[in-house]
């Protein structure tokens, strides 16, 4: 008997972990109905199965099929709560987040920082900085994303002191405050924290770039993109367009030949460049070039 539980035990196991992986495949998918399915159908189900399920019905904004699956369920962990919260944020609905957030017998940092988070993105910098305080424990993403609020806000000192206080500052919350002040027109300090940064990524060296073109700084952009490590389609295309904005259309030119890719949207960029500089024989070479290439891509896929 014993062995015979065991095996009914491990297949019990096998087969929950399967259809998990369906429940969660399906929902991705659109396919709530059909997660519904291989829910109902499970001959056990795990706290897991459940969380899956509640996050499929969020996934496939149904927040109040999400809500009866939560209200069903017997046994609750810290994941099932988050899960609820999360999905009430991403589906706008932050006055419900906090109700459970307010519900909840525990709560650990991702509760919180959720809870943050959808006031931000909401707009309701207040209440997020209001329960930001009331954090009896941060991590650096917490940090991250009331800074973010704050930037957000048009609160560029406050976000800068905020900035101040963080007992460790990743490359995100740097990529914010360079940001912040690229909005508020502030490029000596955005360039301060840049050059101070121990480490950078590709989103580091886009917002500069960017923001210097913003402000009409093409030249600095440029020479900033010239050093840069690496470059993506991104930068390019952001360089090109700060080069048309401005009415230097021989550098865009020039930029534009440069390009290893050269995308439809880098493609019409230099056509409306060309046009409004009254080039129309070089829009046109363009627009040529670009039908050349479409009728190539065509011929190789009918061969």
């Amino acid at each position: 008997m014993r062995v015979r539980f065991i095996l009914y035990r491990r297949y019990c196991t096998s087969t929950a972990i399967f259809s998990n992986s369906h429940i969660s495949r399906y929902a991705r998918l659109g396919q709530i109905e059909n997660a519904r399915k291989v829910f109902d159908e499970m001959p056990e189900r795990t706290t897991v199965s459940w969380n899956s399920m509640i996050a499929g019905y969020f996934q496939n904004n149904q927040p109040g099929e999400a809500r009866k699956m939560f209200d069903r369920m017997q046994l609750r962990n810290l994941v099932t709560w988050n899960g609820l919260i999360s999905g009430y944020i991403k589906n706008g609905m932050v006055s419900e987040a906090r109700k459970v957030f307010d519900s909840m017998p525990e709560r650990n940092v991702v509760s919180w920082t959720s809870m943050v988070r959808g006031y931000v993105q909401q707009g309701k910098i207040s209440e997020a900085e209001s329960l930001f305080w009331q954090m009896p424990g941060k991590n650096v993403f917490s940090w991250t994303v009331m800074l973010g609020g704050l930037i957000q806000d048009g609160r560029v000192d406050e976000a800068r002191r905020f900035y101040d206080l963080m007992p460790e500052k990743d490359v995100v919350a740097r990529n914010n405050m360079i940001g912040g002040y690229f909005q508020a027109g502030r490029l000596a300090e955005a360039r301060e924290i840049f050059d101070e940064m121990p480490h950078r990524n590709v989103v580091t060296w886009t917002t500069m770039i960017s923001g210097y073109v913003q402000n009409q700084r093409v030249d600095v952009a440029r020479k900033l993109f010239e050093v840069m490590p690496e470059k993506n389609e991104v930068l390019w295309m952001v360089m090109l367009m700060g080069y048309t904005q401005c009415g230097r259309i021989t550098e865009a030119s020039e930029l534009y030949r440069a390009m290893p890719v050269k995308s439809v949207v880098a493609c019409t960029t230099m056509i409306l460049g060309y046009g409004h500089n009254g080039e129309v024989e070089e829009a046109r070479q363009v627009f040529e070039n670009m039908r050349e290439k479409d009728d190539q891509v065509i011929k190789q896929g009918v061969l």
